[in-house]
């Protein structure tokens, strides 16, 4: 078995797929890879199947050394790579020779990088999912000298071209469950304004810096999923994301579409964002 040996683990490097789907019943969070797009993009470039685990990188990459041939792909975030002498820009395909050492340098225009590897990592799954989170699959964050093994490939079957990147600025959400509680007012500054992203963001939650001033009571410990945008009593909104909790206690004021939670986490501090309202 070949494998990849990690020389530099970067900010915080995880293991992610698809997530934990259909464990939310349980409390399990859904978890995944932050961008979902650029997750899928990775594997389809590598034509492998959509839900294989990839390396995520946060912020800034990393550096990593391979025993045997194989084919990557790296999307997200645009990002530095160097690979045989060779300086290039994410997105992009790479044929990997034996003992070829792989450097990735640090997100320019977004948080989040992928690295996709043809056929897959042989990690580790827990409730159908490979995706890091503490004390579900501790073992899918990465440290410096982990060992990730993979069947070596010579020519890979590969896709098209790279996509280019594209974060809408104008994010796609439902009216939550407790919309209809805010006067038109508030109502209204929501789809009127914008607003900025804060510097309190993890894969938890975005917060968001401008304040929607409420008198909204707090509710009953209600379902909420990625991408539930909760008011809190001091006007603050916050944007759950991937590894957000299973329930709370907010107002639901709205749901961000499934592409959009996408194009949010790859938004960077004090980036402008616009909700656009649309009926179910």
């Amino acid at each position: 078995m070949a494998r990849m040996t990690v020389l530099d683990a970067g900010f915080f490097m995880t293991i992610q797929d698809q997530g934990r789907i259909s464990h939310r019943d349980y409390g399990v969070p859904q978890s995944g890879a932050m961008d979902q797009s650029s997750f899928t993009e990775s594997n389809r470039l590598l034509s492998n199947s959509l839900n294989t685990p990839v390396l995520e990188m946060t912020m800034r990459g990393g550096k990593f050394m391979f025993s045997q041939p194989t084919t990557i792909a790296i999307t997200g975030a645009t990002c530095e790579v160097i690979h045989d002498s060779q300086v290039l820009l994410s997105p992009c395909v790479l044929n990997i020779k034996t003992g070829d050492v792989l450097e990735i340098g640090a997100a320019q225009d977004g948080n989040f990088i992928y690295l996709a590897i043809a056929g897959g990592f042989q990690v580790d799954s827990c409730f159908e999912s490979s995706s890091y989170y503490p004390k579900i699959l501790d073992q899918s964050l990465i440290k410096k000298g982990n060992h990730l093994e993979y069947e070596s490939q010579q020519n890979a079957l590969v896709n098209s071209r790279c996509k280019s990147n594209h974060y809408a600025k104008a994010l796609t959400a439902f009216k939550g469950p407790e919309f209809h509680l805010l006067d038109r007012e508030h109502q209204l500054r929501l789809l009127n304004n914008s607003f900025s992203i804060s510097k309190q963001w993890n894969r938890m939650a975005f917060q968001l810096e401008e304040l929607i001033m409420n008198d909204l009571e707090s509710i009953k410990s209600s379902p909420v999923l990625p991408g539930t945008i909760q008011l809190t009593p001091q006007g603050k909104l916050i944007i759950l994301m991937r590894d957000a909790q299973t329930t709370g206690g907010y107002p639901r004021i709205l749901q961000l579409a499934d592409d959009s939670i996408s194009f949010l986490s790859q938004f960077t501090v004090d980036k402008k964002i616009d909700f656009r309202i649309k009926a179910f």
